[in-house]
């Protein structure tokens, strides 16, 4: 993981996810490029002056919040760090970032609460669509620290990129994490005999770290994943969409408010 991209708003909730960002990129020795997209100054003149003016003005002020920032992150001095600001619409300015420094891992802020539901369904799911890399998505008041387990959805599809594994496995073999491999209501007498082949492949993928396989059974599939996570200690859940109609299934408003009342989670979706 030799780039990371961190996108802002300068807004408390990124500035929290910052602080977990950088330590991130301070354990896989990672860059980490901090990005900022604006829009185009808004004026009632005619003069290219004005609007050249305009222009400075609000670049100048990215750059004091980009200052902001690195005073107020002294584990920024620990890592390779860029400030990279960029005129256009956020979404096609990450994306374009993303290919541009070929990042491997974008880390993202989201609201908790009522707003991760309409995010997820605007702007976190159109960059998760867009890019062929994983997406680390941090809800307000998440922490990354003391994570001990992974919790990975995994419906043994064909469909599913396996290759993704090796990049979770490289995170949990560094953070010393052990991964927790959940699927929901498939138990051994529905599964087909391709979908045993690939429960195996996964098993032989995870085998360097430590690694259990259960079956959660939920009417709901979103209130299974959280229940189920706030039991047996999940920090983090990590997705191998097999179709992003499956994710945006999984992520509606009445997971935003399972994850919200207490122990919120972060999830990676592996690429």
């Amino acid at each position: 993981m030799k780039k990371i991209l961190f996108p802002t708003d300068f807004s408390e909730r990124a500035n929290r996810a910052l602080k977990q960002a950088v330590a991130i990129a301070e354990s896989f020795n990672s860059k980490i490029i901090i990005h900022h997209a604006h829009s185009r100054p808004v004026h009632t003149g005619d003069g290219s002056g004005q609007m050249e003016t305009l222009r400075l003005k609000a670049e100048h002020s990215i750059d004091k919040e980009f200052k902001k920032l690195f005073d107020q992150n002294k584990e920024l001095r620990n890592v390779e760090h860029e400030f990279h600001k960029q005129l256009g619409v956020s979404i096609e300015n990450i994306v374009e970032v993303s290919k541009m420094e070929n990042i491997d891992l974008i880390i993202m802020a989201t609201k908790g609460a009522s707003g991760l539901g309409e995010l997820w369904g605007t702007k976190t799911a159109r960059i998760v669509k867009s890019v062929d890399i994983p997406v680390l998505v941090i809800p307000d008041n998440t922490s990354l620290a003391d994570i001990n387990t992974v919790g990975l959805i995994c419906d043994y599809s064909k469909e599913a990129n396996y290759h993704s594994l090796d990049f979770l496995l490289a995170v949990a073999e560094k953070l010393k994490l052990n991964i927790d491999t959940i699927t929901l209501n498939r138990n051994e007498k529905v599964m087909t005999e391709n979908e045993k082949a690939y429960r195996q492949l996964v098993r032989k993928k995870l085998e360097p770290v430590p690694t259990s396989f259960h079956v959660v059974f939920s009417e709901n599939i979103n209130e299974g994943i959280i229940d189920y996570s706030k039991k047996n200690n999940i920090g983090l859940i990590a997705m191998m969409p097999k179709s992003y109609s499956f994710m945006e299934r999984l992520f509606h408003e009445s997971l935003t408010e399972k994850m919200a009342f207490s122990s919120p989670l972060p999830l990676l979706v592996l690429k």
